[in-house]
């Protein structure tokens, strides 16, 4: 296993802009987003844990990995390609959250809600270094990658497997901890799977909205 902590995330203000549409670029939430990019760079702590394992018997609409067999529901053929599966957490830490509801609870809701959504896209910029990690690892071999997968996210993996992926990885090195409802503490982290194997064909990491039942709708798709 891995831990990364001395992760240097660039939290650039055009990139966050793009993400977020044309909803901050009037000249009056452009200064929120400013200050807020300013801000959340001095309370975010970047870190990540990972491992590569092997990948098993994928039928059924369950996967092996690592040991543990996970029920992935429709989308298992996702994994069927896959050798080995990189398993991953990334957190930024609690103090941005912890920052935001503090002006929420000031009645700065708008500075809370922007300060959250810079920690939403600083969250989104570290599970893509886990997504170099598994082209980088994949390409050594020759291999190609599949998608990004996760608990809750991929249509048909319920959440409340994310203990069972978590228990695959160290996160007190990282400071994470999992509910028994299968919510990661702080809430700014997330879980991430990725298989690779020779019988893939793209080698970049495909987003889950492929996947998603809302992907037509929701304002995270990418």
């Amino acid at each position: 296993m891995t831990v990364l902590t001395d992760i240097d995330l660039d939290l650039d203000l055009e990139t966050f802009l793009e993400a977020q549409g044309q909803a901050l670029r009037r000249p009056q939430m452009l200064e929120v987003a400013r200050s807020a990019i300013a801000e959340g760079g001095g309370l975010i702590a970047p870190a990540l844990s990972y491992e590569w394992l092997p990948v098993g018997e994928v039928e059924d609409r369950r996967a092996e990995v690592g040991g543990i067999v996970f029920a992935l529901g429709r989308h298992a053929d996702l994994m069927v390609p896959a050798r080995e599966a990189l398993v991953s957490v990334v957190t930024i830490g609690a103090r941005l959250e912890e920052r935001a509801r503090e002006l929420g609870a000031a009645g700065r809701a708008l500075e809370s809600f922007v300060l959250g959504e810079v920690g939403v896209f600083a969250v989104g910029s570290l599970i893509q270094r886990t997504h170099r990690l598994a082209e980088e690892g994949a390409a050594r071999l020759g291999w190609g990658v599949g998608a990004e997968l996760a608990p809750g996210q991929l249509a048909g993996w319920d959440i409340e497997e994310q203990k069972l992926l978590c228990s695959l990885l160290e996160l007190d090195p990282i400071g994470v901890t999992v509910t028994d409802t299968g919510m990661l503490v702080p809430q700014k982290s997330a879980s991430v799977m990725v298989g690779i194997g020779p019988d893939y064909q793209s080698a970049e990491v495909r987003a889950p909205c492929e996947f998603c039942d809302v992907r037509d709708t929701c304002r995270w798709r990418h």
